[in-house]
């Protein structure tokens, strides 16, 4: 009986992603059109930065070869008490860009934490009509800033950018992969009118749209300030979306697996925290082809078998869809059907889990938070 019941569990919540391709190929909203736009305004580029030696030159080059008016950029770095060349960087920066300014952050100030406590001290010098939050490991593309910008011109208050992670190898491919199915699925849901999330690596927000939320001062003391942020724009009544598009940023990928299971660990428990019910939800999701392949471990009737068997190739089936439909809208053609890559992402997931519930604390840039 109670094989029958997960059988059907499955069952339906495969049902429901082929319902997510069919709307994707069926109501995808096109990024807002860049060409017609003659007068471009000011805008904030917020980026955290705590020990990035590594990443943030690459990321304010990105940004220096933008097509964005260069009277119309500030460009605001905050570094969180980076015990490396960080400071040096943004110093060297400072002198070549006038735009470009350097913010040194107080610890835990109006009791913030984490990325959230960066960006508020950064978004009280934000000179802009609008706030772009920036990774200091992600470099962006030509028309990035246009593309996010041509959204909020056409009144969207939140708009959480396409983000893909940058394949330099197998595992890396893993990660982007990963990255490009679950921004399928936001978009999916944001073009319903139910954006989940925001990427909060690569998001704008106009400063209207912040003041009105009261800015992540009133968020409080949080690890997931993206999620808390959408959330608050959503309880106000404010227009979010969610992009595909060329216009994109490019995260580098994670080197090394624990650290990887640490950013599952930490995104896991602040859906936790926030979207109790629904992230159980997600959780059960994040982790079906592992479920199905337990309780294939368990099954002696032999329909059953083969009703399972049939159900983990068409969630394999699934994933390699999904993918595709965002490379094509990309028009990226390195599309390749893979059939361990899945499995890898959902048993990374399932590691993580674990990891959890031993361990509940998480980190940021290797500061531990309970």
């Amino acid at each position: 009986m109670i094989a029958e019941v997960l059988l059907v569990a499955f069952a339906l919540i495969l049902l429901s992603e082929l319902a997510l391709i069919w709307r994707f190929k069926r109501f995808f909203i096109k990024t807002a059109i860049i060409n017609f736009i003659q007068t471009w305004p000011k805008v904030s580029i917020l980026i955290a930065a705590r020990n990035e030696e590594e990443n943030l030159e690459l990321c304010l080059n990105a940004i220096a070869n933008v097509d964005y008016p260069l009277e119309k950029l500030q460009v605001l770095v905050g570094n969180d008490q980076s015990t490396d060349g960080t400071q040096g960087i943004i110093d060297s920066w400072i002198n070549k860009y006038p735009h470009v300014k350097s913010i040194s952050i107080l610890p835990h100030l109006n009791g913030l934490i984490a990325k959230s406590n960066v960006l508020a001290q950064l978004a009280v010098k934000a000179e802009g009509d609008y706030l772009i939050i920036l990774d200091a490991d992600v470099t962006v593309t030509q028309h990035w800033l246009k593309t996010m910008v041509a959204q909020a011109i056409q009144g969207v208050d939140v708009v959480s950018g396409y983000t893909e992670v940058k394949a330099e190898g197998y595992f890396s491919s893993i990660q982007k992969m990963d990255w490009q199915n679950s921004i399928h699925s936001l978009k999916v849901f944001s073009d319903y009118g139910n954006t989940l999330t925001a990427l909060g690596n690569n998001m704008l927000i106009s400063k209207k749209a912040y003041q009105t939320i009261g800015g992540f001062e009133a968020l409080g003391k949080t690890k997931v300030e993206d999620l808390k942020l959408l959330l608050a724009a959503r309880k106000a009544g404010l227009k979010t979306a969610q992009l595909i598009d060329k216009g994109a940023g490019i995260t580098f990928p994670i080197k090394r697996i624990l650290d990887y299971v640490d950013q599952r660990k930490r995104w896991l428990k602040g859906i936790l925290s926030y979207r109790t019910l629904s992230g159980i939800g997600f959780i059960f999701y994040r982790l079906l082809l592992i479920e199905m392949l337990t309780v294939l471990l368990f099954l002696t009737n032999s329909t059953a078998l083969v009703v399972l068997i049939s159900l983990i190739v068409l969630k394999l089936l699934i994933e390699n869809i999904k993918q595709y439909q965002v490379k094509r809208t990309l028009g990226q053609v390195d599309v390749k059907f893979s059939l361990f890559k899945p499995f890898i992402i959902a048993l990374l997931d399932t590691f993580a889990l674990v990891v959890l519930m031993l361990n509940p604390r998480v980190s940021w840039k290797k500061r531990k938070f309970k």
